[in-house]
């Protein structure tokens, strides 16, 4: 028997659905798989009942100052917290028994996977260089979280990481040797 052959007829094990393995558009353009889709289904069923949900989704249609933003940062990572890591309910359709992604996660909440990791980033750099900052409080930081974005919170949220980021270079610039 040729190995053409043999491959044929010898059938492998697949463990997604086959409609796992087809994708999607979504609102950001990016192509997601049906796995992803109801999984982040599946999360948002959950989280769409819960008390902070309404006032995520209300305040994602308005303009927000950094530290309202960082509370909606907040509330994200403690979803991604709760669930990157666990395992989907083995009877969800077209997803049982899966092991949850960052991606998934941020998919419960239709937005990308970039803005989950700026999102992560900016909680990490604001905890040390925000007010009570654990290596240095840096004034420009405090001032910028109440500041009221002039066109959008998204390209003041940008703006922000981009200073935390400078923030920090320089900080481990000053501090070679580390904390």
């Amino acid at each position: 028997m040729s190995v053409a052959s043999s491959s044929t007829t010898m059938a492998q094990p697949t463990t997604l659905a086959p409609s796992a393995t087809s994708l999607a558009p979504t609102l950001s353009g990016a192509a997601t798989s049906a796995l992803d889709n109801a999984v982040g289904m599946w999360i948002r069923g959950i989280i769409s009942k819960e008390p902070q949900w309404d006032a995520f989704v209300k305040n994602r249609t308005r303009v927000l100052k950094m530290a309202e933003q960082l509370e909606q940062y907040k509330y994200v990572q403690r979803v991604i917290d709760r669930y990157v890591g666990s395992t989907t309910p083995v009877d969800l359709e077209g997803a049982g028994a899966v092991t949850i992604t960052k991606a998934q996660v941020m998919r419960a909440f239709n937005l990308s996977l970039s803005w989950g990791d700026d999102c992560t980033e900016t909680l990490v750099l604001t905890t040390l260089y925000g007010p009570g900052g654990t290596r240095c409080e840096d004034a420009r930081v405090c001032a910028m979280l109440e500041e009221t974005p002039p066109i959008t919170t998204g390209m003041q949220a940008k703006k922000y990481l981009t200073l935390l980021r400078e923030v920090h270079g320089q900080w481990t610039i000053a501090h070679p040797d580390g904390p």
